[in-house]
């Protein structure tokens, strides 16, 4: 592991100044406001599945009452309320106000009066202290510009001896990157370079090093982070609507109307060759890290949320 100086320097430098973090924020929400209605398509279930498994790690109780950072569609949300019973509350934010909305909708659809969605700021989540029993974050802390500032929050917002649950991706498969990628070679302008980390957020959660040095520097005890890999058996076009239903699509967006056609033939040459015996499979890493907040609560700053 680096250094607590070394430490020091990766995090200023993943850090970004503050009218930095505000562009990223509405580049974000802009992002996924293109794919809320359709976000997740072609997944295989990954994102439901995956969702469960989040809320399950968490150890949730009937009764608790629980925040879901990064809410998406509702994977986690929905999981949660769940498992926390008609007793219990499952509060969820995030930055889209399309997926809000939508989000709102569904749970709207389904009756469940346990659950209530708002856009909001994994950062400054907008919550008293000690709100929360459990804090959940699917698949979004490595996007946040400033994971140090979030992190800090969940501890503000939950109990003494409260639980933090989130999940992270591990090694992708290099075909498929490689295939997203060649379309991705068609945007206008053309991409800057490759991403250098997983998924091309904050680098610091690529290695369970990384997840457990950083969780345990922002006050975190008891960290431990469990892998495991979600197996697909999809198509070409099954992919290829999965790419345009996800956080991909505003760079996607960015291929011009009249050679996306070239851009997906492309892309699938690179397919073609991750068939085995005329079966497309895709694997996904994904790791779920849990973790326990302070035992002690802690003095709220005036003004703090």
């Amino acid at each position: 592991m680096p250094t607590t100086a070394e430490q020091a320097a990766q995090t200023a430098a993943a850090t970004p100044a503050p009218w930095a973090r505000s562009g990223r924020k509405a580049a974000i929400a802009q992002g996924f406001d293109l794919v809320a209605h359709e976000y997740g398509t072609g997944s295989g279930g990954f994102f439901t599945t995956l969702g469960t498994r989040l809320a399950a790690a968490a150890g949730l109780r009937r009764g608790d009452r629980v925040l879901d950072l990064g809410c998406g569609r509702g994977a986690v949300l929905f999981a949660a309320a769940e498992a926390v019973g008609p007793d219990g509350y499952a509060a969820g934010i995030d930055l889209s106000p399309a997926m809000v909305h939508a989000t709102a909708d569904e749970a709207a659809r389904r009756g469940l009066r346990n659950v209530a969605v708002r856009v909001g700021d994994a950062e400054d989540p907008g919550f008293p202290a000690h709100s929360f029993e459990a804090v959940l974050a699917g698949l979004m802390m490595f996007i946040t510009p400033d994971p140090d500032a979030a992190l800090a929050a969940v501890r503000r917002v939950l109990v003494p001896g409260g639980r933090f649950a989130m999940s992270t991706f591990g090694p992708a498969e290099p075909g498929w990157a490689e295939a997203l990628d060649a379309a991705l070679a068609f945007q206008d302008p053309p991409p800057a370079g490759a991403p250098t980390t997983v998924k091309g957020g904050n680098g610091r959660f690529d290695t369970v090093d990384g997840i457990t040095g950083t969780l345990a520097a922002a006050g975190f005890t008891e960290v431990a982070t469990v892998e495991g890999e979600h197996v697909a058996r999809i198509d070409a076009d099954q992919w290829w609507a999965s790419a345009w239903a996800s956080g991909r699509r505003a760079a996607l967006e960015r291929i011009p109307a009249d050679r996306r056609e070239e851009a997906r033939r492309a892309a699938f040459a690179v397919v073609e060759r991750l068939y085995v015996d005329g079966v497309l499979t895709r694997r996904t890493t994904v790791r779920i890290t849990t973790a326990t907040g302070p035992a002690t609560a802690e003095p709220v700053a005036s003004g703090g949320g």
